[in-house]
């Protein structure tokens, strides 16, 4: 694959602000029944994924006139999913769009809420399912690998999906004196139950936690979760060894785990 073919990673604060603007004007265009909301809507949309964040009017703001106002993202992320997602919102709002013209508006409001509640989703825990839908795609399909790449502090950026912890610590509630990895999840992840089934499978004396997004929302945010599964890897004391952003991450590390243990 030649370098050309690999396309830049992006701030992923951008797609989150994009998210939050979706959902809230899909709302307060739901409340005020204003109908063409959808339509322009799929026009924003369409455009960040057919020409790149570039050519979308929300990432444009975000690239221009937020972006340069905040500390530097402590990761970067691959451009093709939230690209992906946003074709799949494109998609549901002119199908409501047209919904709308031929006055079946109930169902234009349905399909609209729908966009405005899974772009909420993104915009608040990162979990955002377009993107995992492009993941689960390339892998069933035998693509190449969709990594987070991470930034850290005077080593500028890695292409891992592993990012070891350092003195970060899990709350005392996880911590009994055992090795444990906390999975976060959610409940459109087709994978994660097979995650778990592995790191149980392959260190059944550590402890596994399974957190769901929604109910920890706070505990996500700390760790910057983005995508399901994220797991966290901690020592017997609760530090925080390792965090591993999906399975190809996961796998890894019990992998690495097990050549170690042979050498």
């Amino acid at each position: 694959m030649t370098s050309s073919a690999v396309p830049a990673p992006i701030d992923p604060r951008g797609p989150r602000v994009n998210q939050a603007v979706l959902a809230a004007a899909l709302v307060v265009g739901f409340l005020l029944g204003a109908e063409w909301v959808a339509p322009l809507f799929a026009l924003v949309l369409g455009l960040g994924a057919v020409f790149g964040p570039a050519y979308g009017p929300v990432l444009r703001i975000f690239q221009q006139f937020i972006r340069p106002r905040l500390a530097p993202p402590a990761e970067l992320e691959d451009p093709r999913p939230p690209r992906f997602a946003a074709g799949v919102g494109v998609v549901f709002l002119l199908s409501a769009s047209v919904l709308f013209a031929l006055g079946a508006s109930a169902a234009g409001w349905t399909l609209s809420l729908m966009v405005a509640a899974l772009a909420a989703l993104a915009a608040v825990s990162g979990i955002c399912v377009g993107c995992e839908m492009y993941v689960l795609l390339v892998r069933l399909r035998g693509g190449v690998r969709i990594v987070a790449i991470e930034r850290e502090a005077g080593h500028g950026a890695s292409a891992r999906d592993v990012r070891h912890g350092g003195d970060q610590q899990v709350p005392a509630e996880y911590v009994d004196g055992t090795p444990a990895w906390l999975v976060f999840t959610t409940e459109y992840c087709a994978v994660c139950p097979r995650v778990v089934a592995e790191i149980r499978a392959a260190r059944p004396s550590d402890h596994v936690h399974v957190l769901d997004v929604a109910e920890n929302v706070a505990l996500a945010a700390a760790h910057r979760v983005r995508r399901a599964p994220t797991v966290l890897r901690t020592d017997a004391t609760g530090r925080i060894i390792a965090r591993l952003s999906g399975v190809d991450a996961v796998l890894a590390e019990l992998s690495a785990d097990d050549r170690s243990l042979v050498a």
